[in-house]
């Protein structure tokens, strides 16, 4: 009877230690396709997947990228539209404020927020052209050289502000783990099988 019961006490421990252990969106790195559901195929190695074990509000949709030996190597979660003015003013709230949640987990990051030289979208009034057209990045990045508190598993994490029109843009979060570059090579000798 005690052994049975200590037993049971060991694999709820186990249960509830693997819970808290997981990864971003209650996903961990190296995962096969065949634990995650409803992964669709949108590109060689990665997948559209309707949904995560942990789903965070902020976010609509998510990518992952899993190697054939190397299983989950990177995450996307894909902000909803914020709806904004040409100045970004609600896109960049947005992206401050995930920014701060994410600085809770795991520190202060890089931040880079700048137009790129030669860039004719230089009035405030352009900023969101500028974002449409590649000419401007706001990011933040959490890695090593930023001296993020990361997870032993994650190689970097960042937060990226992107746009398709002037008046709508979005917020996107990336997570890379430490098998990313294993991930990346399986796939490319697996899709260069092909020629």
């Amino acid at each position: 009877m005690k052994n049975s019961m200590l037993l049971c006490t060991l694999v709820l421990t186990l249960e509830i230690s693997g819970q808290a252990m997981a990864g971003p969106f209650g996903l961990e790195k190296g995962m096969t396709l065949k634990q995650i559901d409803n992964a669709q195929q949108v590109a060689p190695g990665k997948y559209k997947v309707a949904s995560v074990p942990k789903p965070h509000s902020a976010f609509g949709s998510y990518i992952v990228q899993i190697g054939p030996q190397s299983g989950l190597c990177w995450i996307k979660g894909i902000g909803k539209d914020v709806g904004t003015s040409v100045y970004g003013l609600e896109l960049k709230s947005a992206f401050n404020q995930m920014k701060e949640k994410l600085e809770h987990t795991y520190g202060m990051p890089e931040v880079i927020d700048r137009l790129l030289p030669g860039s004719i979208w230089n009035e405030p009034k352009d900023w969101m052209m500028a974002l449409i057209k590649k000419e401007r990045l706001l990011a933040a990045i959490w890695s090593e050289k930023s001296k993020a508190t990361l997870p032993i598993d994650l190689r970097s994490v960042s937060l990226i502000a992107s746009a398709m029109k002037t008046n709508f843009g979005y917020i996107a979060v990336e997570y890379s783990f430490i098998n990313e570059s294993d991930c990346d090579a399986e796939i490319a000798k697996q899709e260069d099988g092909a020629l």
